[in-house]
């Protein structure tokens, strides 16, 4: 398993706007290793998201700005091909970036007279823009003035799409992958009639083996990024269940990065025997004192790690981030708890009654 380079800076600051299907808590970052101007570049990345339109859903965000330190304007240059950038020709901050080892992917013309710049580090990507005086680098989801989020097609149409089969390399707890009674040859044989006939034996007198289960292929299977202290993440799993029992497997994958608490959280998960046990005990105890916690050991720490280099690898910018594949095979991400009616669309099955009132605001 692959361990995460980039290092995970937490802010705090709150952002809620009601009747607008968004909300931000406790908010995130995830940094290259790299400084600029005495900070963090800190990413936020879009996601590829081809079917979320109007407002934004709900989930834990990041949006950050950067600002050079210096009045000069540099004119920027359309870029002729990969690697031909001229650290003279483009705007301070982008140079800055790349001087610390990022490489420019491409540039565009966002909205508002913004540029728009695809980064890459180590197979990693990041969308950040330049204000059009060049002298300020912003990094975060653009939402324009109809709670469309600018930077999900941004990604979809700049970012290489990366492939599913990645997520093999996450660590994760399988809910829902269904089984199917594997039953001895013994036990479906036909049956003698006559009860002295030498060839008649109980089960337990042939030695057969007891029926075990095997599990069999899901209809759907997507994986969940989710923080233990996501709300939002919590009201998915509430969503997913009626899905799951149809045939629906959710791969989660446990990420930190709320406060500290979620990475106890995590590790009593990843730690447990049972580990899908103990993520249902920590989803039905969520937000309480009761929830489950344990002392992160160095194994989970890497897990977590490489779970959050694989959540930036796919453009997730926050949580709950689902990916799966759609009936054509077709790679889709998405960031925020979906509106009810569309888990349907996501498990390809469909629409399932949901019961619990937390989740009527979501119709």
């Amino acid at each position: 398993m692959r361990l995460g380079s980039f290092q995970i800076y937490t802010y705090y600051f709150k952002f809620k706007q009601y009747g607008g299907q968004m909300l931000r808590t406790r908010s995130f970052a995830v940094a290259f290793s790299l400084a600029l101007f005495g900070a963090g570049l800190h990413t936020a990345q879009a996601s590829l998201n081809t079917h979320q339109t109007g407002n934004e859903a709900p989930a834990t965000q990041i949006a950050t700005v950067s600002t050079s330190s210096t009045s000069e304007k540099n004119p920027s240059s359309d870029l002729a091909a990969k690697g031909s950038e001229s650290m003279v020709s483009l705007p301070l901050p982008i140079s800055r970036a790349l001087e610390q080892g990022l490489v420019l992917e491409s540039q565009f013309n966002a909205e508002s007279g913004l540029t728009g710049w695809v980064l890459s580090l180590d197979g990693q990507f990041t969308l950040v823009y330049t204000t059009p005086d060049q002298r300020t680098l912003i990094s975060g989801a653009l939402i324009n003035e109809a709670g469309q989020n600018l930077s999900e097609r941004y990604a979809q149409q700049y970012f290489p799409k990366p492939d599913i089969a990645l997520l093999e390399e996450a660590t994760y707890i399988s809910v829902g992958a269904p089984k199917e009674l594997n039953l001895p040859d013994s036990a479906t044989a036909p049956v003698d009639a006559n009860p002295n006939s030498e060839s008649t034996s109980t089960h337990a007198e042939s030695g057969a083996e007891p029926a075990i289960e095997q599990a069999i292929e899901a209809k759907r299977v997507i994986y969940a990024f989710f923080d233990p202290n996501c709300p939002f993440c919590h009201l998915a799993w509430k969503a997913f269940q009626p899905y799951i029992d149809k045939g629906v497997e959710i791969r989660w994958i446990p990420v930190a990065f709320l406060n500290p608490e979620s990475r106890d959280k995590a590790a009593a998960i990843l730690q447990s025997r049972n580990p899908e046990d103990e993520l249902t005990e920590s989803m039905r105890l969520f937000n309480t004192e009761q929830q489950p916690t344990a002392a992160l050991k160095e194994t989970s720490r890497r897990q977590l790690q490489s779970n959050m280099k694989l959540m930036q690898r796919f453009g997730i910018q926050g949580t709950p981030g689902l990916v799966w594949a759609d009936e054509n095979g077709e790679l889709k991400v998405r960031s925020g708890m979906p509106k009810l009616g569309d888990f349907s669309h996501i498990t390809g099955l469909p629409e399932q009654p949901q019961t619990d009132p937390e989740l009527f605001r979501f119709r």
